[in-house]
């Protein structure tokens, strides 16, 4: 498993920007023998986005998606701090390559872009829901014969982050949680709210290009990876080594995710395809000149972006009761592989 991160301006970006037209759409949905793609949220948060705001980490990785309620009052907390809310522009490019042999191990590089307080591999539906095959028969396990990779182009426009410890933040929760806490189950909790709460977030816009393949390779971490990016490649109509093309030749079952998420709707697109069967090309200028602040959205956390959820709750059996479930839930849907 690895992870490679690239800082400036994108090759993919630049090279698909110099053939883009400005007719680009939403790609058609996916095919029958893949799961229908999930279209990005339209729901608007805070001033700050989604800082404050629950996560389910069992979801994509830093997809808002899978944002929840409110839980931190943001607004009344930086009224009463006002040097503890960090508003940074950041303005930067950044081309970030993850793989793994085996799902497991893809899921493992995600879980450790942020901790979570587990150590476990999380973000299962990152490859769950695009790729309808990726779960073995009849289980929530992961089919172990696929190798995955990812490349994702990421536009930050703007970072914003709270600098208090728990104690502090539990005395800006929202009435609608502490309402909450005390009439509802913990499942009932994690399923408005989450099972973490965002307290770094950058925002911005992204082109998220997942790969997944069977393969002869012996070195699945090395099939991962050259699978990914040539496929990246041929989608930016780039040409790779003849290295990376003899051992991605030993890869099969071949299938490629990509969308964009931020930015304007109308401009972006999201496809699955097959690539034994298709060449993909994307042409993604007209996309990204329309990228604002006004448009951004959820694309990452801060390392340590996310607090646990049940740390916020004072009573001691209320928050022992939600730790409990947490706990559970994390550990019903961690990424795990099926026993052949």
């Amino acid at each position: 498993m690895k992870k490679q991160v690239l800082l400036g301006m994108s090759a993919f970006l630049m090279i698909s920007m110099s053939s883009c037209s400005n007719d680009d759409t939403l790609d058609p949905p996916a095919p029958e023998t893949e799961n229908p793609i999930q279209p990005e949220t339209n729901r608007e948060f805070g001033t700050y986005n989604a800082l404050g705001y629950g996560y389910d980490v069992t979801g994509e990785y830093a997809n808002a998606n899978y944002a929840g309620s409110k839980v931190i009052n943001i607004d009344k907390f930086k009224t009463e701090n006002s040097s503890r809310l960090l508003d940074e522009t950041v303005g930067s490019y950044e081309n970030i390559e993850e793989y793994g042999a085996d799902a497991a191990a893809y899921s493992k590089v995600l879980s450790g872009k942020v901790n979570t307080g587990y150590e476990f591999p999380l973000y299962g539906k990152t490859i769950s829901n695009p790729f309808k095959g990726s779960l073995a028969a009849n289980t929530n396990a992961f089919d172990s014969q696929y190798i995955y990779g990812s490349y994702n182009t990421i536009i930050k426009q703007k970072r914003y982050r709270v600098n208090a410890t728990s104690e502090l933040l539990a005395n800006y929760l929202t009435p609608e949680f502490i309402k909450d806490i005390e009439t509802r189950s913990p499942q009932q909790i994690v399923e408005n709210y989450g099972t973490h709460v965002a307290k770094d977030i950058y925002i911005g816009a992204k082109i998220d290009v997942v790969f997944q393949a069977k393969t002869t390779n012996n070195d699945r971490q090395l099939a991962a990876r050259v699978g990914v990016i040539t496929a990246v490649n041929t989608l930016s109509s780039q040409v790779s080594s003849e290295e990376d093309l003899k051992e991605a030749a030993k890869n099969y079952d071949k299938k490629l995710f990509y969308r964009t998420i931020g930015g304007d709707k109308s401009k972006g697109f999201a496809q699955i395809i097959n690539l034994e069967n298709t060449s993909p090309k994307a042409n993604i200028g007209a996309w990204q000149s329309t990228v604002t602040k006004d448009n951004s959205v959820l694309v990452d956390f801060g390392p340590n972006g996310l607090m646990l959820i049940y740390d916020l709750v004072n009573d001691p059996a209320k928050k022992a009761e939600l730790k409990a479930y947490v706990d559970q839930y994390i550990n019903t849907h961690k990424v795990v592989l099926a026993s052949n």
